[in-house]
């Protein structure tokens, strides 16, 4: 991954954000390259603990932090990358929900 493309929770834009109620024929690969704007084994420490946020974001994604939110959508796209066309149960939702907290929090200027 290039850190070129990475984007600090500061300078996201919510137009940018992609927004899971579009339709269009790209959406997958649009959050998918907006996932990987930020680098969760990085920000996490290693991959293991990026499993471990992504597990903790899922139990409850409305108290997690933006920082955490967008973890968890790259760990995602990550397993989605490379285990497709084999998706886990739910994901779709998990992406949609994901997004939209994301988008909230930008929207509200909650950037941490």
């Amino acid at each position: 991954m290039n850190k070129l493309n990475m984007i600090s929770n500061h300078d996201l834009i919510l137009e940018k954000i992609p927004n899971p109620e579009d339709q269009s024929s790209d959406y997958l690969e649009i959050w998918e390259k907006f996932a990987l704007t930020m680098n969760a084994y990085d920000v996490c420490g290693n991959s293991e603990k990026a499993f471990e946020k992504r597990d903790k974001v899922f139990k409850d994604p409305v108290i997690a932090s933006l920082t955490e939110l967008r973890c968890a959508l790259f760990i995602v796209q990550r397993h989605h990358r490379w285990n497709s066309p084999y998706s886990v149960p739910g994901e779709d939702e998990r992406i949609v929900q994901l997004l939209k907290l994301i988008r909230e929090k930008v929207k509200k200027g909650d950037l941490n």
